[in-house]
């Protein structure tokens, strides 16, 4: 059984949504219709792929207008009115602006403009695989709704950025925690959910990983400077033997030949009476330089 992707799974949920008053359907519709609809020609047209948007679309319809409309196609849908006298009151309630009035006449309360959010996503919105990345976005062919759903994400504290993609409008959101809130205020609050948990994953993992690098890279360190201190060491052996160190010197060779993987705070420990990592250096960096001159 194919997985639903992200987006799939929360316009699945987003369709399972409450009403909070009366008014909520219509604005949710005029939402769906801006970002997946078209009044041209004489008719209604929506369309998509989800099936129970395309239930919810119809739904919708009938709650608001008490039209019983039909849906057709199957992996693509698609709804189509017709009738002149539905289509002018449709057209005149869900885009009142272009009749005279004002788009705020669709959102009264709060709940009306999170039906309109959540409508517009329905209709053309999508989140990608947070594993991969964190960006939303709602996509529809005209400026002038990617503009108004911006105003209302704006008024309740969602910043966005407005973008054209190939003649179409795309208002976007990249911020992990703003995807969340919005997928919260529209209705998808177990999606929500799961983004919060899939960043605080990555995070872990993140630091995880930048810890094993440090460590991974100290070990790498500790291994080249050792392996030059022992080339030293066998140097100054063939060459005059380690015999002629002085004795802290000699003892400080003989530790690091004992002990390669060690790091100079471990050598340090080592001695008695114990030295510090300075100390350490300094006897090493010196055995190098006695090689050199050889």
């Amino acid at each position: 059984m194919r997985r639903l992707s992200f987006s799939s799974d929360i316009k699945n949920r987003l369709c399972e949504a409450d009403y909070c008053c009366p008014r909520c359907a219509l604005a949710e519709l005029s939402g769906m219709v801006r970002f997946a609809g078209s009044f041209k020609n004489g008719r209604l047209r929506l369309a998509g792929e989800n099936e129970r948007v395309a239930k919810r679309t119809l739904d919708d319809i009938a709650e608001v207008f008490g039209i019983k409309a039909q849906v057709s196609g199957e992996r693509l849908w698609s709804i189509s009115i017709e009738d002149e006298t539905e289509l002018e009151n449709m057209a005149e309630a869900l885009l009142p602006e272009h009749f005279g009035g004002s788009v705020e006449a669709i959102l009264p309360f709060s709940c009306c403009r999170a039906a309109f959010v959540r409508g517009a996503f329905l209709g053309g919105g999508s989140v990608s695989d947070p594993e991969k990345g964190y960006h939303m976005e709602f996509a529809g062919r005209r400026r002038e709704s990617a503009v108004i759903l911006q105003k209302v994400l704006a008024a309740k504290g969602f910043s966005s950025k407005l973008t054209e993609r190939k003649g179409t409008f795309v208002v976007y959101i990249k911020e992990c925690e703003k995807i969340a809130d919005i997928l919260g205020y529209m209705g998808a609050g177990k999606n929500a959910l799961e983004l919060y948990n899939i960043q605080a994953e990555k995070d872990m993992r993140n630091r995880v990983n930048r810890r094993v690098n440090c460590e991974t890279a100290n070990v790498e360190k500790v291994a080249r400077a050792s392996w030059r201190q022992l080339r030293a060491i066998d140097k100054i052996e063939k060459e005059k033997g380690l015999d002629t160190l002085s004795d802290t010197l000699f003892e400080m060779a003989k530790l690091r030949r004992e002990f390669p993987e060690d790091s100079l705070k471990e050598l340090g420990e080592r001695l008695s009476p114990p030295i510090g990592k300075s100390g350490v250096n300094h006897r090493l960096n010196r055995i190098i330089e006695i090689a050199d001159e050889l």
